[in-house]
């Protein structure tokens, strides 16, 4: 994604070969959260064609960002 030159992500959908849906790894979420704002909508899925919603604020709470870095 950031090889191509895009730096937002607007939507996710995660989808696995697993009985049910599955969410995205810890690595994955750390990467998500610093890509996307908190109330991305997050899709998981099988390939039964079972979905969930969340987001990513919901997947990662206390997400490290930028915000941490910030002086006042």
């Amino acid at each position: 994604m950031c090889a191509a030159g895009a730096r937002v992500i607007t939507e996710v959908y995660v989808i696995a070969d697993s009985p049910t849906p599955v969410p995205p790894c810890g690595g994955c979420r750390q990467k998500l959260a610093e890509f996307a704002a908190p109330g991305v909508t997050v899709t998981l899925a099988n390939l039964d064609g079972t979905e969930m919603r969340t987001t990513v604020g919901a997947l990662l709470p206390g997400a490290f960002d930028a915000g941490h870095m910030e002086r006042s």
